[in-house]
C-alpha cells in the first residue's frame, strides 16, 4: 500500500478530494494515457457527466487488464473543455471513484481535445506495490 500524505500546513482548495503527496513503495510503474469516454462499441455520449462515468469505467478496465486496483493509482491528470460544468457534474464521479485511496491530481481546462466532441480525458500513473 502506498502512503498518502496531506501536509497540515498546505491549503487544500477542496478538502479531502486528493492526496498532496504519495510515498510509493517499491514496485512496477504503469502509465495509462489518454483514457477517453468512448464506449466499447465506439459510441460517445454528448454530456460531460456521462462522459466522466465512461472514462472511469474505461480506466477501471485498463487497470484490470494490467492486474492493478484503484488503490494502485498514484496520480491522475484530468483534462476538460468545460471546467465549470465538470466541477458541477463530474467532480464527484471522478474523484469519488477512488474512495479513500485518493491519488495526487491535476485538473486542467483545455481549449479542445483531439476529438472536439470529447469533453474529458484522464491520464493516470499507477504503481503495483510489492504484495505480501
Amino acid at each position: 500500500m502506498h502512503q498518502r500524505i496531506q501536509p497540515g500546513d498546505v491549503f487544500e482548495p477542496v478538502a479531502g478530494l486528493y492526496a498532496q503527496v504519495i510515498a510509493v513503495a517499491e514496485g512496477q510503474r504503469f502509465e495509462i494515457a489518454g483514457t477517453l469516454p468512448y464506449h466499447s462499441d465506439g459510441g460517445l455520449d454528448e454530456d460531460l457527466a456521462t462522459q466522466a462515468e465512461v472514462v472511469m469505467l474505461n480506466l477501471g478496465r485498463s487497470l484490470a487488464a494490467a492486474g492493478l486496483e484503484r488503490s494502485d493509482v498514484v496520480r491522475i491528470q484530468v483534462y476538460t473543455t468545460r471546467m465549470d460544468e465538470f466541477l458541477r457534474t463530474a467532480l464527484d464521479t471522478v474523484f469519488g471513484w477512488f474512495g479513500d485511496a485518493r491519488p495526487t491530481s491535476t485538473l486542467v481546462e483545455v481549449g479542445r481535445l483531439a476529438n472536439p466532441r470529447v469533453l474529458v480525458e484522464i491520464d493516470a500513473s499507477a504503481v503495483r506495490a510489492a504484495r505480501p
